[in-house]
Formats: C-alpha cells, structure tokens, sequence
C-alpha cells in the first residue's frame, strides 16, 4: 500500500484527434471523505482530488453491485453513473473507441469490452473484504484419492467423490454459510446450504459422483453478504496432437515474389511438411454411462442441428418462394431501419419478382449493383449508343408506384468493368449491432437455376465486410483503394 500522497499522472494517444489522461492518487480519509460526501449531495468532484482536474459533473443515476474486481469474486461496488455523450466525445474516427476501451481493460482488468463498456463515465467505490489483495482464507478442495483409469487412458469416474471446505484459524472465528451446486454431464447431482460453524476448519461434503463442475459461494453468517463466488469446470480428457516436420519445401513463384516486395516471403514460399498423430489422455470408459451420453451428443448435434441464422434453400420454385419469404422477415421495419444489398448481377426481373413482393412499408432498402456491358437478365450485350441502365431505369419507373418499402439502387462501374465481385445483404436493426451476411448467388431468379445460401459472418468479419459496404455506397472501393463511378442513382436526389 502505498502512502496518502502519492500520485501518478500519464496521458496516451486514442487516435489522431483523441487523448487519453490518467490520474492516481492515494488520499487520506479526510480528503476521500470531502468527496464522497458531494457524490451523496450528487455530483462527481473530480477537482476534489486532483489539481486541474476536470469540473465537476452531476451523478445522474447511482447502483450498488457485485462483481469480480482486483482479485475478488463478489466485490461490492457502490457505482455512481454520469452518463456522458460517449458518441460526441469519440467522435467518427474508426478504431477510437476500441483502443480506449483495450486500454482500460488491460490496465484495470475490468471487462470494458463488454459488459463495462455502460460504465464509462462512471465513479465507482470498492468495497473488499479484509484480506484485499492477500491470500483468499478458505477454500473447497477434493479430498479423495484420484479415480482409476481403466486401461487405454481412460478413467472410471462412477465413484463417489468428498470435497472439503477449508478455512483459515482466524477466519473460522466466525460462523459462515455455503452453497455448493455440483454438476456432471449437465445434471446437478449436488445442490446444498451448509452451515460452516465458529471453530471448524474442514468441513466435508459428500457427491455421489466425480463432479464437472462446481458452483461455490461463501457467505457471512446471515446469510445476507455474499463474501466469494466461484465456478469450476473440471477437466476429465485431454486431447494431444504431435505434428513431426518429415521436410521443408521451398517455393519460388510469382505468389512468393509479390510477398517478399511486403515482407511475407518466407510465410509465402515455405511449406513445412508434416504427419500428424493424434491421442486421447482420459474420457469415459466403454460401456458406461458418460459414454453412451457423449455419443448420444455427437449423435443429436450431426442429425439434429441447432437452428441458427444461415439458410439453405433448395432449387425449385419452392426455394424461390422461400427466399422472397425469408427475405420477408429480414426486411421488416419492426426488425430493423435500413438494409444494404449488393449484388452486382441484381436486374430488372429481380426488381419485378423480388422488390415488388417486399412487404414493409417502413424500411429503407439501398441496392448496389454494377451494370456495364451486358445484361444481367439475358447476358445480351447493351447497345454502345445507350446507357447501361436505360432498362434498370425503365423497370424502377414502370413499378414506382407499387413498390413498398423506400427503395435506392446504385449503381457503380469500374471504368467499363464490374466494380465488385461478392455479394452482400447489410442489416441496420433499431437495436444492436448491425449484421452481415454472405450470399451464395444473385438474387436474379435466386434458387430458380441453383441452390441459394446465405450465411451470416461473425462480427469481426462482419465490421470489416459492412466497411467495404458503406464505401461502395459513398462510390469507394476501400479494400483496392480506389474510387468508383456510379453511373445511375435512383432517385437521382437519393443520399
């Protein structure tokens, strides 16, 4: 611990425009006690304990929770919120709020990259028990012999099993209470409240079977605080791989060259042969119960899959109608607020077959396409006297009047060549993160001469891919670098 009086500033980057100060300090109780005694009155007083500080700023929402912080399971935190404009402050600048957030996270070791990420702009107080950073003074702990492996590295885990709760002399001056929940395969086999009385050191609990997994919570003698949480998942086999070299082979090609000129040529021009040999070090034994369960498992997830968000649709005007319906349900103004397709060989039967049977009137849907020299329709070469999207243009005023949601279609060329290749449909819902996913085809008669895919990327991938998205929609190909023609825009006042 270090004295009242300490401090410690330092200040980073966080982009071009942004810069990050840190300020640590350790206060005498008086001083601290000055503070906190605005932050009841209802305002963060930041000039209270740094000189220059920022000015104070009203607390507009206050919280007491507990939470795993600097070294405690169940630390409690009184957190008071100032809720600043965290967009404003951050501005557009890509990547701004992700070196912030890292930052905190690797130096406070507190989730921001997720769940804390609501508590920027926060002062939080906390709370830790008496041995703050020190040696926890308990602990649950096995207390019987290894089980038997069975042969072929496997191990027979249908014994009972005795745990042990363990405290400290000190700190088993005092009475406590437990909770211990045990699991295996998922099935809780355990589930109990066990009073830890003043003077007992060890206390045993009895399982039936060797757990997976063990829930243990510690609590003062009320019953009321909760001093420690843990979750313990036990490890019961062990995969190995051992992938020997046999030879090196070095390749010296047009692929090795580009990626010598960016410092990749040996990632390039190495290929590193080898065989590899797998093992299994434990998991049930034959004929038992977890067994039999484990194969059940493979079994149900190969023939029964979890549904998720990719769709298969099969060839035939059942998978056409599939789509439009799919499509339905995606492009809905309930679910979300604007939808980004793009799809290069997107036509005028795709408007009059797909857009018209788009149902919600309260949606804005953007299409990208990239018409230049033939039709994507019939593959016809477009006469060299007229525009590329004269027909395009005819389509969308021939059914203006019927089409539903607000519609945009843009279309880009690369001098006298496609502008882009993949296809895309970008999903803007009103809440959360946006979604992206890859489409195996163009929807021009989409499942009517091939099966039809699509398939929703994670979000890493997907923050990149709605990148290149956005830039084509501004006329910028951001992953070559370069600029595109959009050569029609409907409504030519569309923005």
């Amino acid at each position: 611990m270090r004295e009242p009086g300490w401090s410690n500033d330092s200040s980073f980057e966080v982009g071009e425009l942004s810069r990050l100060e840190v300020r640590q300090r350790t206060l005498t109780d008086h001083a601290f006690q000055a503070f906190q005694n605005q932050l009841t009155a209802g305002s963060i007083a930041i000039d209270l304990l740094a000189r220059n500080g920022p000015p104070a700023v009203p607390v507009k929402a206050t919280r007491a929770v507990l939470q795993r912080a600097l070294g405690h399971t169940a630390a409690r935190v009184t957190t008071y919120y100032s809720l600043p404009d965290i967009a404003g402050l951050i501005g557009k600048t890509e990547g701004v709020l992700e070196t912030l957030l890292s930052f905190l996270e690797r130096e406070l070791n507190l989730p921001f990259k997720s769940s804390h990420a609501g508590r920027l702009g926060n002062f939080e107080i906390f709370h830790l028990n008496p041995w703050l950073d020190g040696s926890q003074p308990f602990l649950i702990e096995a207390a019987s012999p290894p089980p038997v492996r069975t042969g072929s590295f496997k191990i027979d885990w249908s014994g009972a099993e005795t745990l042990e709760i363990c405290r400290t002399p000190a700190f088993a001056d005092a009475r406590h209470l437990a909770h211990v929940t045990g699991r295996v395969h998922g099935d809780v086999v355990i589930d109990r409240l066990i009073f830890l009385e003043a003077g007992q050191l060890r206390v045993p609990v009895e399982s039936p079977e060797w757990l997976d997994q063990l829930d243990f919570q510690l609590f003062d003698a009320t019953g009321e605080t909760l001093l420690h949480s843990e979750q313990n998942t036990y490890l019961t086999q062990i995969g190995l791989v051992m992938a020997p070299i046999t030879r090196q082979v070095t390749i010296q090609d047009d692929l090795s060259g580009r990626a010598a000129q960016r410092g990749l040529g040996q990632q390039a021009s190495t290929v590193h042969v080898h065989t590899s040999h797998r093992s299994v070090v434990g998991g049930p034994a034959e004929g038992s119960w977890r067994k039999f369960a484990d194969d059940m498992d493979d079994l149900v997830a190969a023939q029964i899959p979890s549904v998720g968000q990719d769709k298969w649709f099969p060839r035939g005007i059942g998978g056409e109608v599939g789509i439009i319906a799919h499509f339905n349900q995606l492009l809905s103004g309930g679910q979300i607020r604007h939808a980004i397709l793009v799809d290069r060989w997107f036509g005028a039967d795709a408007l009059r077959a797909f857009a018209l049977r788009l149902a919600s009137q309260d949606v804005h849907i953007t299409i990208v396409t990239s018409w230049t020299r033939s039709d994507p329709d019939t593959g016809v070469p477009f006469d060299p006297d007229r525009s590329a999207t004269a027909s395009l243009e005819a389509a969308l005023r021939q059914i203006e009047s019927f089409l539903n949601p607000r519609l945009t279609v843009i279309n880009l060329a690369d001098g006298s060549d496609q502008a882009f290749h993949d296809r895309y449909l970008l999903l803007y819902p009103h809440e959360g993160a946006s979604k992206v996913y890859l489409l195996s085809n163009s929807l021009n008669r989409a499942a009517g001469n091939w099966p039809f895919c699509m398939s929703l990327l994670f979000a890493d991938a997907g923050l990149q891919v709605r990148r290149y998205i956005e830039g084509l929609c501004r006329g910028q190909d951001i992953a070559r670098g370069k600029s595109l023609a959009t050569t029609f825009k409907w409504p030519s006042d569309a923005v």
